[in-house]
């Protein structure tokens, strides 16, 4: 169950808000549930409905949600252990990223971070 907290992270990808449009590439820190991690999600905004996919440890999910003003809801499915977890991301936008909760079926809880793109991990 460590490696779920990888997972949550591809929801976490936005800004939403007024105009804002969450479409693109994001990188998602999440914190609890065996995390930190970091996650990497593409996302498509059409409207309210938000779509995408997210690609790590544990293959390829589809996510689905919706984005209301600044409200951000997503979720997908991930199978860990033979049992598919159904993981939950609620948050807000705001200009520098998105934020919220995430819920890892019934095994647990965490927080999330999104921001755009891709940056540099050297130090």
């Amino acid at each position: 169950m460590k490696n779920l907290g990888i997972v949550v992270i591809l929801s976490a990808l936005g800004l939403a808000g007024g105009s804002q449009n969450l479409s693109g590439k994001w990188e998602v820190q999440v914190e609890g549930y065996g995390a930190p991690r970091t996650q990497k999600f593409e996302l498509k905004q059409k409207g309210e409905e938000l779509s995408g996919i997210y690609a790590g440890k544990f293959g390829e999910s589809k996510v689905s949600g919706t984005v209301k003003d600044s409200a951000v809801e997503f979720e997908m499915r991930v199978i860990e252990n033979e049992h598919i977890i159904l993981v939950h991301y609620t948050g807000t936008a705001a200009d520098d990223g998105l934020k919220g909760t995430v819920t890892f079926g019934d095994l647990g809880k965490g927080t999330w971070v999104g921001s755009r793109g891709t940056p540099s991990h050297k130090k």
